[in-house]
């Protein structure tokens, strides 16, 4: 499995350019949610958050589909002011640590796997892809309350919604990725904030989807015996 020991280079832009926004309001803004809010902080170290990912793809110069599993470790021993993602399994497997705890950095590191998607099927720049949707999220895109099913309950929840290349003057050289679009529900109720994050990726006649991928919490536990846990 390959190692990557940080996956902030696309966080770290983000968080220069708004460092001195101003306080945030009773209302979370986008950036506020997949940045800054404390999800991470309320989940006791050790705990493993396991999410579902799907990927359908429907295009010849695509990975193919698989369906796979993520794993977010709290607080790994030894690192217990950290985070640890899984991100898939087996030979597709790598692991992402030492991440801040703010957030949920999970969504950061799926953003960054699409920007190296795209940027290898279009040839274009990953810091411009990348520099589209941290832009689409600072611009307080609409949130929407909701409601999810999780373990059992019914639960409310806030869903953002992005469509970093709609009116992007480079469109065209983006070859077939102009339109997609993503969707990310939150929630306090949930461990670690995120419920799930979906990306939409049209085909161009718009006879169906090109890509479609879906990431979705299944579970939380606790698989390690840790102090201090975070309140």
């Amino acid at each position: 499995m390959r190692r990557f020991v940080t996956g902030c280079s696309f966080a770290a832009g983000l968080a220069l350019s708004v460092v001195m926004a101003a306080p945030a309001s009773a209302a979370p803004t986008a950036v506020d949610l997949v940045f800054y809010a404390p999800f991470l902080k309320k989940v006791e170290n050790g705990s493993e958050l396991s999410y579902r990912y799907v990927r359908k793809a429907d295009g010849k110069d695509l990975a193919p589909s698989f369906e796979d599993e993520v794993k977010l470790t709290v607080g790994p021993k030894g690192a217990e002011e950290s985070i640890r993602i899984d991100l898939f399994t087996g030979a597709r497997g790598r692991a992402l640590e030492n991440l801040a705890r703010s957030g949920n950095p999970l969504v950061v590191a799926l953003f960054e796997a699409d920007v190296r998607e795209m940027q290898k099927i279009s040839g274009g720049s990953p810091y411009y892809l990348r520099n589209r949707i941290m832009e689409a999220i600072k611009a307080n895109p609409p949130i929407e309350p909701t409601k999810i099913e999780y373990d059992g309950r019914t639960i409310d929840a806030l869903t953002v919604k992005l469509e970093p290349f709609a009116k992007d003057q480079h469109r065209a050289q983006l070859k077939g990725f102009a339109d997609r679009t993503y969707e990310l529900t939150f929630a306090d109720e949930v461990p670690g904030g995120l419920y799930a994050l979906k990306s939409v990726t049209p085909k161009p006649d718009r006879t169906g989807p090109l890509l479609v991928e879906e990431l979705t919490l299944q579970s939380a536990k606790a698989t390690q015996t840790t102090e201090g846990a975070k309140q």
